[in-house]
């Protein structure tokens, strides 16, 4: 038996473990294959370059949004109920999407679907979590962070193939069998966890600030590159995101369920920091990679897709090996290993792009990906141990939220510092990849110097990633009886829990 699979577990866990693998496989797949066919959609439907981008964007803006929202509402429902809900919604969607008449009905089904994207990968950590005892979670936790690296690697080919072979509507419809697949299997094997609702605050008007706050901050930060820092649009999207955060606090002051209780943020808030700023020092790479193999390396988009492999397969290997390492580490020594060891390969990028060694940088790619594989299920492991079980939902849903908010600003940040390094002209030579040969040296200079900066970010969640004797005090010491007979339903250990 491998040291990814996961053993000591449940039929019930492994059956989970198949449906949401199959379903963040499906996830995957739909971001990674209409990347490739968005110049088709651009073409079919006369949209404009801001129209275009919308098509990505408004995915995006609104899947991150709605996390937190639907993190407290599994928590209330159950994670079960919703999440068959979500798949139901997405497989509907992009149903639809194949149909749409026009550019403004196909973004607003891709709104649609990016509400039941975050039911779907909002809850898919929490079920795995729910059902695997602690002797088999890492594993799980590994094949589960394992299928979206996989599934990105086929996407953008797969996506190919459909466009030019099938149309683009296939682009869409070919979620919808995979969907229904993934339905039945749910509706047979996820098991029942308990017997109803729970009573659990859902804070609507704290969920509806965020809501709006995540939605201005990120309509501002992903008009950065287009518009620049001083565009109305910009800033009085970011100011305000910013005059939001007064209010929040306002609202949760007086609310009687927050939307994060403070007793959750003190067992657990390191831990979200440092996912935000690991996550944020990692995300931004596969860009600037594709931009320096492109721009500096001169080679084609599909060479430089290839040249950029060695960063998901590193990923794939990472987290099928967390089964073989937590047997002999904690999670949370992985995640600190992870987050140290990706930190260091941050800045191997930058001196083999400062040395100008392309196989270099190839190969200091892959030790990231392997650094980002283990510490994202474990992240997850870690924060779903140590938040109540009440909060199971609200705290993973906030863990994917602060991740994709992090992973934007950097990027976004990151596009912008490249271009501010260099002469006016040369910056957009680089993102559309046509360099002049003296401009290379200068270009070079600039992308080793983003990269220190994806280093610092690195750093400060390498430093809140460690363990510390406080920690481990703030960890609960035990579940109550109702909890314990919740987990024997779906086949965890009690000595999980003591």
């Amino acid at each position: 038996m491998s040291g990814s699979e996961p053993t000591g577990a449940t039929a019930a866990a492994r059956s989970t473990l198949v449906v949401v693998c199959l379903v963040s496989a499906v996830m995957a797949l739909n971001a990674s294959s209409l990347n490739v066919a968005l110049p088709t959609l651009t073409r079919e439907f006369g949209a404009s370059s801001v129209e275009g981008s919308w098509l990505l964007l408004s995915y995006m803006v609104a899947n991150t949004a709605c996390l937190l929202l639907f993190g407290r509402l599994s928590d209330a429902w159950g994670q079960r109920s919703l999440y068959l809900g979500g798949l139901v919604l997405f497989s509907l969607a992009s149903l639809l999407a194949g149909f749409a008449p026009n550019v403004e009905v196909l973004i607003g089904l891709r709104v649609i679907a990016a509400i039941g994207g975050a039911v779907l990968i909002g809850n898919g950590a929490t079920l795995i979590h729910q059902a695997f005892p602690r002797s088999s979670l890492g594993g799980a936790m590994g094949l589960y962070a394992a299928s979206f690296p996989t599934a990105s690697l086929v996407g953008p080919t797969l996506g190919g193939l459909i466009v030019d072979h099938i149309g683009w509507q296939w682009v869409f419809w070919f979620n919808v069998p995979v969907c229904l697949v993934a339905l039945a299997a749910g509706q047979m094997l996820l098991p029942r966890t308990g017997s109803g609702r729970r009573t659990v605050g859902l804070d609507l008007p704290g969920n509806l600030v965020i809501m709006v706050g995540v939605v201005m901050l990120t309509l501002g930060i992903t008009s950065l590159t287009d518009l620049g820092w001083l565009h109305p649009l910009v800033v009085g999207c970011i100011l305000g995101a910013l005059f939001l955060v007064p209010v929040l606090l306002l609202v949760e002051r007086h609310a009687a369920a927050p939307v994060v209780d403070v007793a959750v943020l003190r067992r657990v808030g390191k831990l979200f920091v440092a996912g935000f700023f690991t996550g944020a020092g990692r995300f931004p790479l596969v860009v600037l990679a594709s931009l320096y193999f492109q721009s500096v390396v001169g080679v084609a988009p599909g060479t430089a897709g290839m040249m950029l492999l060695p960063m998901p397969v590193g990923m794939i290997l990472g987290s099928l090996t967390l089964g073989w390492l937590s047997r002999r580490w904690t999670p949370h020594q992985i995640m600190s290993g992870g987050s140290v060891v990706g930190t260091c390969g941050v800045a191997l990028v930058a001196l083999a792009i400062h040395l100008e060694m392309i196989w270099l940088v190839m190969a200091t790619l892959a030790i990231v990906g392997l650094a980002t594989g283990l510490f994202i299920g474990t992240n997850a492991t870690v924060l779903l141990e140590r938040a109540p079980e009440e909060a199971l939902g609200v705290v993973n849903a906030t863990r994917l939220m602060l991740q994709n908010t992090g992973n934007v600003i950097s990027l976004a940040i990151a596009l912008t510092l490249l271009t501010a390094l260099l002469p006016p002209g040369l910056g957009d030579a680089v993102l559309a990849a046509r360099v002049p040969a003296d401009g290379v040296g200068e270009v070079n200079a600039a992308f080793t110097l983003v990269c220190l900066f994806l280093l610092a970010l690195g750093a400060v969640g390498a430093w809140y990633s460690f363990p510390r004797r406080v920690d481990a005090d703030d960890e609960p010491r035990g579940r109550p009886q109702a909890s314990l007979a919740r987990c024997r339903e779906v086949g965890l250990p009690k000595e999980m829990l003591e």
